[in-house]
């Protein structure tokens, strides 16, 4: 899982849009796939994804998600969903085979959309 906040994926996303107009093309004909590829992940096919484009006479402001009361998991529930943990070499993490601590994110500085 990608360890930015959704306001991080739009400033990334945005910043590559308005840098690479083939990429803004694609990212406004097919967002989920191009933030998907941006990511490096599959998104969930329940989520939805829309691009709005401001222009001279409009402006969008976006309100962050705020989940409602109780509707987030409990410390208990998130133990049961977390993965990665292997508890035989110290506490290190596993993911795809490859060992490390803590998380990784890679970032691509150059995006290409096919």
């Amino acid at each position: 899982m990608v360890d930015m906040s959704r306001g991080e994926i739009n400033d990334l996303i945005a910043n590559f849009a308005t840098k690479d107009a083939e990429y803004k093309r694609a990212l406004l004909s097919n967002p989920k796939k191009v933030v998907a590829m941006q990511l490096g992940q599959d998104l969930p096919d329940s989520m939805k994804v829309t691009v709005l484009e401001d222009s001279a006479d409009m402006i969008h402001m976006v309100l962050p998600y705020v989940p409602q009361e109780g509707a987030e998991l409990s410390d208990a529930d998130l133990e049961m969903v977390a993965g990665g943990k292997n508890d035989q070499d110290g506490g290190g993490y596993t993911c795809n085979d490859i060992k490390g601590i803590g998380t990784h994110v890679q970032i691509t500085t150059e995006a290409s959309v096919f």
